[in-house]
């Protein structure tokens, strides 16, 4: 019993590791493209309207972070559709 435990847990570590990568990682990682965009933005003293818009940097973060989002979800779709080919031994 003590040996399937002892083989069991380097592979429940591994996917620990990578749900918590993709699962919370991503999503934060999306989160600060949207934060990079409102860098720099000034809004009325109202706060109805916004005075200026994005700055070159935050558009260019924004860009990175999203990029990075999108590129991580269509790795996936690649391994959901071509899964049994690329893995098969």
């Amino acid at each position: 019993m003590r040996e399937v435990f002892a083989e069991a847990g380097p592979a429940l570590l591994q996917v620990t590791l990578v749900g918590i990568v993709l699962g919370a990682g991503l999503p934060a990682l999306f989160a600060l493209g949207m934060k990079s965009l409102g860098a720099g933005r000034t809004v009325s003293a109202d706060g109805s309207t916004f005075v200026s818009g994005p700055t070159l940097p935050g558009k260019v973060g924004a860009a990175v972070c999203f990029s990075v989002v999108v590129a991580a979800a269509l790795f996936g779709i690649v391994i959901i559709v071509f899964g049994k080919q690329m893995f098969a031994s």
